[in-house]
């Protein structure tokens, strides 16, 4: 795993976290409509679908809440790792990009560099980056 990839790796687990958030809010949302307001005073069918239903959002849940504490774990590992970096720039670059989700643009502004300067600073930064298992 390149010190890129290592740093990249909250990135991509806030990815499924949303992604299953995404997922959970539209089965809570198709539950809702389903249960929407009966003025027939007519059973309704379903039952099943209903429990399924529920059983679905548990485990979505359920994932999500574990993606949050693996989310975290990896967080403090990557945190650990920038704060290692010696110099005050690079370490800076770091904590914009992968802590903060800057832009390159936003780095550079922030920062007062062309982008060309910010692209250098990182290059180096990742040079001095030391992968934890």
């Amino acid at each position: 795993m390149t010190a890129k990839e290592y740093l990249m790796q909250a990135w991509h687990v806030e990815d499924r976290i949303d992604e299953k958030t995404e997922e959970l809010e539209r089965l809570r949302s198709r539950i809702e409509s389903a249960r929407g307001p009966n003025y027939t005073g007519m059973p309704r069918g379903g039952g099943a679908d209903w429990t399924n239903a529920v059983a679905a959002v548990i485990e979505i849940e359920r994932d999500i809440n574990a993606e949050i504490a693996e989310l975290c774990r990896i967080k403090r590992v990557v945190n650990e790792s920038i704060e290692a970096v010696a110099e005050y720039r690079m370490r800076r670059v770091l904590e914009l990009r992968y802590r903060n989700y800057c832009s390159w643009e936003q780095i550079a502004e922030r920062m007062g560099y062309t982008l060309r300067n910010v692209y250098y600073l990182h290059g180096m930064a990742l040079l001095r980056v030391r992968i934890k298992e």
